[in-house]
């Protein structure tokens, strides 16, 4: 278990892995189709390349997102 300071970075980590994943994923096999050297393609260049990018935008990004979204909640 990480420590509660830790949260940010936890949370980061989390949603950039989900969403690289899927949209890596997504946008590789509908350029590419569905194949052996596809799927090469997206694990070994795609994934981690999205994955390293969408980890800092979202470790910088979502701190300004939170409060947008808490501005347009009606309270």
């Amino acid at each position: 278990m990480f420590p509660r300071k830790m949260y940010r970075v936890v949370f980061s980590a989390l949603m950039s892995l989900c969403m690289s994943f899927i949209m890596s994923g997504a946008i590789t096999f509908l350029n590419l189709g569905l194949s052996k050297e596809s799927l090469k393609a997206w694990l070994f260049s795609s994934f981690p390349k999205a994955w390293g990018l969408a980890f800092i935008v979202v470790l910088i990004i979502v701190p300004y997102v939170a409060k947008v979204a808490e501005s347009l909640i009606k309270k």
